[in-house]
């Protein structure tokens, strides 16, 4: 695998790509299919959250607040405090510009001197740090990272993370380090309680199977490949357009298969931790 460096790495893709989700998403397929999926990533924050009695008018800290994907779903929550953070200086600079209702700092999550609104000092209704643990490839700096976010959570609030939970912690690129719910637990430690999951992707993402006699597993990874070779293989006038409608018609078969439970442990998920 190639070195990775975690803030040049995403001083690069934010740099190439300002104000796009495809600095967040993946970003060679375009930002139609960016905009449609994260339709969909944030229908399943909305999910999760909405059965799970979150407080009115919530505080919010969200670790890589990237271009405010999800700043949507933070309006519809009537959010009272939006607090981001980001390793990002331009992603940072963006979310100044296009939300002026949040505060913004340029903050590496698996360090220390944050700012006072983020310090150790406060705490938040919910915090979330969705898409980017997995981003954290090394041991040290994910717990660190997890610790740091789980210090956060006021008694009673809520701790939002995304990964796919594979059985057993596994990189799979340079940038990217699956791991299971048990490290997860093991890094957040008792006063965190897992209360909920919420499946996002069955074949709209790229699956991890979990050994080679998973068959099933295999088929949502070449689904995923199929698509993913078909949007990059298109001319780049019409990869938007494209993948847009990629999304659009691959959806209903990717809801049937993740309401299957065919995804759980394959695919992206969301976990929902309650600090007792």
């Amino acid at each position: 695998m190639q070195a990775y460096e975690n803030r040049p790495y995403w001083t690069r893709l934010h740099a190439s790509n300002p104000g796009r989700l495809s600095a967040v998403g993946y970003a060679g397929l375009g930002e139609g299919f960016n905009r449609a999926s994260y339709r969909l990533r944030r229908r399943a924050v909305w999910r999760l959250l909405g059965r799970n009695g979150r407080a009115e008018a919530p505080s919010l800290l969200e670790a890589a607040a990237g271009v405010g994907a999800y700043a949507q779903t933070w309006a519809r929550l009537a959010v009272s405090r939006w607090t981001g953070l980001d390793i990002s200086a331009e992603a940072v600079d963006h979310c100044r510009r296009e939300f002026p209702w949040g505060r913004f700092f340029q903050q590496d999550i698996a360090s220390t001197g944050w700012p006072e609104e983020a310090g150790p000092g406060r705490s938040f209704d919910l915090v979330t740090a969705i898409d980017v643990l997995y981003h954290l490839v090394e041991d040290g700096a994910f717990e660190a990272a997890v610790a740091n976010l789980a210090g956060r959570v006021r008694p009673g609030g809520l701790l939002l993370v995304s990964d796919v939970f594979v059985p057993h912690d596994r990189q799979i690129a340079a940038h990217v380090k699956r791991r299971s719910l048990a490290s997860y637990h093991r890094a957040l430690g008792p006063e965190m309680e897992l209360i909920d999951r919420e499946p996002v992707f069955s074949i709209l993402a790229d699956a991890v199977p979990r050994s080679a006699a998973h068959v099933p597993d295999h088929a949502l990874l070449a689904a995923w490949r199929a698509l993913a070779k078909t949007l990059v293989s298109a001319p780049r006038p019409l990869r938007n357009a494209l993948g847009a409608a990629a999304v659009a018609a691959a959806w209903p078969l990717d809801g049937l298969l993740r309401r299957a439970g065919l995804a759980r442990g394959v695919n992206l998920e969301l976990a929902l931790f309650r600090r007792t």
